[in-house]
């Protein structure tokens, strides 16, 4: 189930006014980048699927904010594909048409 409803995430993003986008294929530099975002105030945070180890970067970086920074919404983007997707989340994309 998902930890944040839709609401609160488009509330979230109308707050802070903007949602910083970021990858990189180190989960520690993604943590430190993450950690830096929330710091600074951002409520929701993007991490792109678009690069090497992706996936496994951002499923470390979601239990590293879920066990951390609760209050963190993290997102991903760049899902464009069925297969991506984890079907024991919630994934939205304005990118996938149907599964």
């Amino acid at each position: 189930m998902a930890r944040f409803t839709r609401m609160q995430v488009l509330n979230a993003i109308l707050e802070d006014g903007l949602v910083p986008v970021f990858y990189h294929a180190d989960a520690a530099v993604a943590v430190k980048v993450a950690e830096a975002c929330a710091a600074g105030g951002a409520q929701v945070l993007e991490f792109t699927n678009r690069g090497d180890m992706a996936p496994e970067v951002f499923k470390e970086l979601s239990r590293y904010l879920a066990r951390e920074h609760r209050e963190i919404i993290l997102g991903v983007g760049s899902v464009v594909d069925a297969p991506t997707v984890d079907p024991q989340k919630r994934t939205f994309s304005p990118a996938v048409r149907s599964w």
